[in-house]
């Protein structure tokens, strides 16, 4: 926003000069007018009179020089000025892993001896966060009383009586973690404090978007910093940033490139996915992906991993190379509208189109 501050500025003052100048100049031709030559005919001689001597022609020639020169050297400035305006956004993409310290969090998940960690980041300036629903929820295996799959005889020796019961199959049920909590990265200038932990609520998930808002709050903490939104499209070739809790070692940052768009899976038919390159591993769930001009473009869903198929005789290896997914940013919003309706509350994200000074 500055950036584009001065380059408005400059252009401004260049106009303005050239208005300046464009006045002084059409005055004085006036003044040069009236230093036109004029005649006199009594004695029958043509003679020439001028009202300004060659030592001030010579001084109003000089000022012009000095006013080009001045002009030559702001259009220098404005067209270096716009070069860096379009460029600043783009530039060093890594550098956004140290701006987006104090909006990222380490989750770690817990229920009972059982506890998963993840990531999650901050999307609004009231605390509203973001990850996955993979990260905030696990499975159990339940009995379904709507599934009768047959009978079951045993003998009550007490009464003598033989009873049939029914036989219920079984059904995977989710569940949210009891505890979710938070902890900033030790570089992290403004919230982190030896390993202080947040309590994340978890508002609302989704296993068909695989997504989850979350709510961090602190009484200490008035304002919370956010990752914007990108308000453009994203490309296949462009670079992408990926920032997560990698294998729960704390916060790290991996680059690479969007290899495709689009893509879809039949886990999820609700979904669009963005392909990279970019080192995925367990604990980035949840993170965000970003891109050259600092904005999410997607939240880290997943990754291909080599396999091996190995047979009574032989075995071999399904090698993967550099295959990592992240939720699209549209399916991301339909997922936040989904949650604001569902819960009656307002996610005041922001968006960016060519930097991220709106979250700094």
């Amino acid at each position: 926003m500055k950036k584009k501050l001065i380059v408005v500025i400059a252009i401004l003052l260049v106009v303005t000069t050239f208005a300046v100048a464009g006045c002084s100049l059409f005055s004085n031709t006036n003044d040069l007018a009236n230093t036109s030559s004029s005649t006199s005919t009594n004695t029958g001689t043509k003679t020439t009179s001028t009202d300004m001597s060659k030592a001030e022609l010579e001084s109003m020639l000089a000022q012009y020089r000095e006013l080009a020169d001045s002009l030559s050297g702001k259009v220098t400035e404005l067209e270096e000025l716009l070069k860096e305006a379009t460029s600043s956004g783009e530039t060093n993409i890594g550098a956004y892993a140290s701006l987006y310290t104090d909006c990222l969090l380490n989750l770690t998940c817990t229920e009972g001896r059982s506890s998963v960690q993840g990531t999650g980041f901050i999307i609004s300036k009231d605390g509203y966060l973001l990850t996955n629903n993979h990260v905030v929820t696990y499975e159990a295996q339940v009995e379904d009383t709507d599934n009768v799959v047959g009978t079951r005889t045993y003998y009550n020796r007490y009464t003598g009586e033989l009873i049939e019961q029914p036989v219920y199959g079984t059904k995977i049920v989710y569940y949210i973690y009891s505890k979710v909590v938070g902890v900033f990265d030790s570089e992290s200038a403004n919230y982190y404090a030896d390993g202080k932990q947040y309590a994340i609520e978890v508002l609302y998930a989704d296993a068909e978007y695989d997504l989850a808002l979350c709510k961090i709050s602190d009484a200490s903490v008035t304002e919370w910093k956010a990752i914007p939104f990108y308000d453009g499209d994203t490309v296949r070739g462009s670079e992408l940033l990926v920032l997560g809790n990698a294998r729960g070692f704390g916060l790290s940052a991996t680059s690479g490139l969007v290899s495709a768009t689009g893509k879809t899976f039949s886990d999820y038919p609700k979904l669009t996915f963005i392909q990279t390159d970019a080192a995925i591993n367990g604990g980035n769930s949840g993170g965000p992906a970003i891109n050259a001009f600092g904005g999410l473009v997607g939240v880290v869903n997943s990754k291909f991993v080599s396999v091996i198929k190995s047979s009574y005789f032989t075995s071999e290896i399904e090698d993967v190379e550099g295959m990592g997914f992240a939720i699209e940013l549209t399916k991301v919003k339909e997922f936040i509208k989904a949650a604001e309706e569902s819960k009656g509350v307002t996610v005041a994200y922001t968006t960016t189109t060519s930097s991220a000074s709106v979250a700094a």
